[in-house]
């Protein structure tokens, strides 16, 4: 199943000379449908609106994008689904240079939800360390923009051997994984890369750390070095659609699904569910 509208009409087609194909000029969201709640719309529509602001893309179409959503899951009586905004610059002429003129772009994409064994959550999945780095920017970093070529990339390093693989830069610092982002717990304590410099803010990355506030469980961001996952205790990853996966190995390194991963994993869905 797949519906989607590009500027509010149902096609599947798009001008040539759109930015977003040309340069990957733009932003996209991925948001969870389940029984009829659209998961942390407002925060992904917030990270979108700071995302467009940086790359200096207009979003006064946010009120666009949520009648888009409700129409579309109305008329075609949808409860449950993935839904990707996807924002771009717009049509434009020959050339890196933005013209003031331009109309942005706005797509809605419903698919169907995946579904993926039970096991990943009960007994964990297994990780590898991907070859591709990350590609740092800092004028770039959190954001959820269109050029996801280092992921592309990554991702078929391995077939369906694991089942995510995480990416470092190129100091060799964990950044994320190729569709989530990482935390890792030592001794009660949880840690997660710092995105200064690139990866990808994710909502549900927000959702874990103040889940942890809350709990009182002490939080570090910063760099975390591949060598140091060797004497992690927990690793789990994280990402709208996923939820909260634990890891059970990364390449040949093996965990066990440890307390703070189970707690956090229960909250999270409490507060998905209290929505």
């Amino acid at each position: 199943m797949q519906h989607i509208l590009i500027n509010g009409i149902t096609s599947e087609h798009l001008s040539v000379m759109d930015r977003g194909l040309h340069y990957g000029d733009g932003l996209f969201e991925t948001i969870v449908s389940v029984d009829g709640k659209l998961q942390f719309w407002n925060e992904h529509i917030e990270r979108m609106r700071l995302g467009a602001k940086q790359l200096g893309i207009d979003f006064s179409t946010t009120d666009n994008f949520s009648h888009d959503v409700q129409s579309m899951l109305e008329k075609f009586s949808i409860n449950n689904c993935v839904i990707k905004l996807i924002l771009t610059r717009g049509q434009g002429e020959r050339g890196y240079r933005i013209s003031s003129a331009q109309k942005v772009t706005r797509i809605v994409l419903l698919s169907n939800l995946p579904v993926y064994p039970d096991e990943y959550l009960k007994q964990g999945i297994k990780a590898c360390f991907c070859l591709h780095p990350v590609s740092s920017n800092s004028r770039l970093a959190g954001i959820k923009h269109l050029n996801r070529l280092d992921n592309v990339l990554a991702r078929n390093e391995w077939q369906d051997e694991y089942q995510e693989g995480l990416m470092l830069d190129e100091s060799g610092d964990i950044i994320e994984g190729t569709m989530s982002n990482v935390f890792v717990v030592k001794n009660n304590q949880l840690h997660t890369p710092s995105l200064s410099l690139s990866g990808v803010n994710g909502v549900i990355r927000n959702q874990v750390l103040s889940i942890a506030q809350e709990q009182g469980i002490a939080v570090h961001i910063s760099k975390i070095k591949k060598e140091e996952l060797k004497n992690m205790d927990e690793v789990f990853v994280c990402n709208s659609v996923i939820g909260i996966w634990p890891v059970n190995s990364i390449n040949e390194i093996n965990y066990k699904i440890g307390p703070v991963t189970k707690k956090i994993s229960q909250l999270l869905q409490q507060r998905i569910h209290a929505q």
